[in-house]
């Protein structure tokens, strides 16, 4: 069965993030546990209740991402097998690399939902870092690879859209790296998740804080652009293969299964040769492939 409406995938993401940060945002500064003035995202999902929906909303968004990130991998995989450029095996270098960069960071956004800053600080850092900075390094290879692929993939302006939203996350990645250090080194406040100016360091957590909120929010657009491009494209459901030793199958025992529907090779065939056969003839013997 062809499933056409993929595009839905990175919609519900793209949605789902950002009503996640609003709704976090507005019960920390409801429940008094971060100040109004721009604080870290991972502030505003650090206490309870707005933790509980942080975490479970985040793991949602994880998944979708990666879905939507594994559907942006296949359709660029297809287009340059059919195509068979010159350029083909360098492309589809880069597009497998994205795809590991992409699980990554996808790991790392779940990472963050999971384990609050208060609670395993070290650990919530690793999966922030794993979040931006492999997201960034997947962007930028998805950029790279929109350039090659227009007009048939994507148009491009969408390619000049993405290569803009990368240079504000580089801009902005760079910005927390160098400010959010400062802004600790002079904190001397009692609470960093209620960061006053008479705390020190204010102004550098201000920028750091800001920085964060537009790497998120572009990471977010990022996987936006792929919604219009998902609508001119499948996918079909995986086939299931049901392993049956010694059976024979005919119309009479099993007469739901068409000709179009089962294909029968031999079980002591080698996968390689199964593989053949199943793309070729139809035997009768022990296992039996449902489409």
């Amino acid at each position: 069965m062809a499933w056409s409406n993929i595009h839905f995938v990175p919609l519900a993401g793209v949605i789902l993030l950002p009503l996640t940060f609003i709704t976090t945002y507005f019960l920390s500064v409801y429940f008094h546990d971060v100040e109004p003035e721009f604080p870290y995202i991972s502030d505003t999902g650090t206490s309870s209740p707005e933790s509980c929906i942080f975490s479970q909303l985040l793991n949602v968004v994880a998944c979708l991402f990666l879905f939507s990130i594994y559907l942006r991998y296949k359709q660029i995989e297809q287009y340059y097998r059919e195509h068979l450029l010159s350029e083909s095996s360098k492309i589809l270098c880069r597009n497998r690399c994205s795809l590991a960069v992409g699980t990554m960071a996808c790991l790392g956004l779940s990472v963050v939902a999971n384990f609050q800053e208060t609670n395993l600080f070290v650990v919530h850092l690793v999966g922030a870092v794993l979040c931006f900075g492999c997201g960034l390094i997947y962007s930028w290879l998805q950029t790279w690879i929109s350039f090659g692929t227009c007009p048939l993939v994507n148009s491009r302006g969408a390619a000049r859209w993405r290569f803009f939203l990368c240079v504000v996350m580089t801009i902005a990645f760079i910005t927390e790296l160098v400010a959010t250090p400062l802004a600790f080194h002079y904190y001397h406040g009692n609470n960093p998740r209620k960061w006053r100016k008479e705390d020190g360091g204010f102004w550098f957590h201000i920028a750091s804080a800001v920085a964060e909120w537009i790497l998120a929010l572009c990471i977010d657009l990022f996987i936006g652009t792929f919604i219009r491009e998902m609508r001119k494209i499948s996918i079909t459901s995986p086939k299931v293969l049901f392993i049956v030793d010694n059976v024979n199958v005919s119309a009479t025992n099993f007469p739901y299964i068409t000709d179009d529907s089962a294909e029968i090779y031999p079980g002591s065939l080698t996968s390689t040769e199964s593989s053949s056969n199943i793309r070729g003839s139809r035997h009768s013997s022990s296992n039996i492939l449902i489409h």
